[in-house]
């Protein structure tokens, strides 16, 4: 997975510029579109100009040499804010849910422990001949169309609607503009993460609250909000990433109903960790992020190693910094566990589940322990 063949595997989760509000994008056009691809008696891209007029494709916008996380356009007050989601040189992986700073990764993760590590790092969208994956881990349908499967060419540099950023992207970044600060249809969606299934009726686009710096800064307060739901099976963003994912997903209302599994219905129990359901207040689960010692159900902060979901966003105008178990705001869901871009564990995990994780020893970086708090 390197050289050319790293360049075509970078582009899953593009990005753009957001604020508070939205991810409309803010500065000067001239700070992303060249009319003619010309400066100064100069190309602006060697190669050819980009469709829609734009001054380089979502690989050169969105990777850095550095291990900058966040790259400014323009000065002043003109300036563009844009995500990185693929650097060069190792990025910042945060340790301690406060950690922060200029070079730190990013809420989705980062591209980087792709090229580096392998397609078990993270999410290799664009599949080649030296890549492991054929098919996206537990595409129950077996899909011709799956996002690993090289379908992607340079010379379209916008990607075909069956590969590249647009498998789980659709672009949209002069939408914005909704007087709530939850980006939904109006705002071009939650990270422009909305994905009509090509054999499949449904459309499945996610609504959610933006951190403004994309968790570059994070804390118990400062965070995304993200946006699930167990009352449909059409909703939320575990289901969107059971588009491809299904084998992994649960059926709706929890493991005691059983889980759709290679293609059909099964009855309970349900062998795999479910997703798209609350925490309940009784049991192990019912003390998130507290040393255990309270009562079932006791409020713990908010981690963002191992967030969770709400299936009410709409009411949300900031980060919430206490999560209520046996609630709805207080829901399991697949980024719980995983970053969507890239990590540097295995499968792609927000933290080391081979070799940091063992029972009856405290550590506050493994993830599991934040729900399953008897467990170290």
């Amino acid at each position: 997975m390197k050289g050319a063949a790293w360049k075509v595997s970078v582009i899953g989760g593009i990005l753009l510029v957001a604020t508070v509000v939205s991810a409309k994008v803010h500065g000067p056009c001239s700070n992303c579109h060249t009319m003619h691809n010309s400066q100064s008696g100069n190309a602006v891209q060697a190669g050819g100009p980009s469709g829609n007029l734009l001054r380089d494709d979502c690989v050169g916008c969105h990777s850095s040499d550095t291990s900058e996380t966040i790259k400014v356009i323009g000065s002043g007050t003109q300036i563009t804010r844009i995500p990185i989601v693929y650097n060069r040189a190792e990025p910042l992986y945060p340790s301690t849910p406060t950690a922060s700073g200029s070079s730190v990764v990013l809420a989705g993760g980062n591209f980087y422990w792709v090229e580096h590590e392998g397609d078990k790092f993270g999410h290799n969208v664009i599949s080649h001949a030296d890549s492991l994956l054929t098919t996206a881990p537990g595409n129950k349908n077996n899909c011709s169309n799956s996002c690993h499967v090289s379908l992607y060419s340079w010379s379209s540099p916008w990607f075909s609607e069956k590969g590249g950023c647009t498998s789980c992207h659709t672009p949209a970044h002069h939408k914005g503009g909704n007087a709530t600060a939850i980006a939904d249809e109006e705002d071009g969606w939650y990270r422009f993460l909305s994905k009509k299934h090509q054999n499949h009726s449904d459309n499945r686009s996610i609504k959610g609250y933006e951190d403004p710096d994309w968790q570059q800064t994070v804390s118990p307060s400062d965070h995304n909000e993200y946006w699930d739901s167990y009352q449909s099976e059409q909703a939320g963003i575990s289901r969107f990433c059971g588009a491809c994912h299904g084998d992994f997903h649960s059926t709706m209302y929890g493991p005691q109903n059983g889980g759709f599994y290679a293609g059909q219905w099964h009855a309970a129990p349900w062998f795999r960790h479910p997703a798209g359901i609350y925490l309940p207040d009784t049991g192990e689960t019912s003390k998130y992020n507290t040393d255990g010692s309270g009562p079932e159900g006791t409020p713990g902060p908010y981690n963002p190693i191992a967030p969770v979901a709400r299936q009410d966003v709409d009411s949300i105008t900031t980060s919430s910094s206490v999560v209520m178990v046996g609630t709805d705001g207080a829901m399991v869901m697949c980024l719980s566990c995983h970053r969507a871009h890239g990590s540097p564990y295995a499968d792609m995990l927000r933290w080391d589940y081979e070799g940091g994780c063992k029972a009856n020893e405290a550590n506050h970086q493994c993830g599991c322990f934040i729900c399953h708090t008897n467990k170290d």
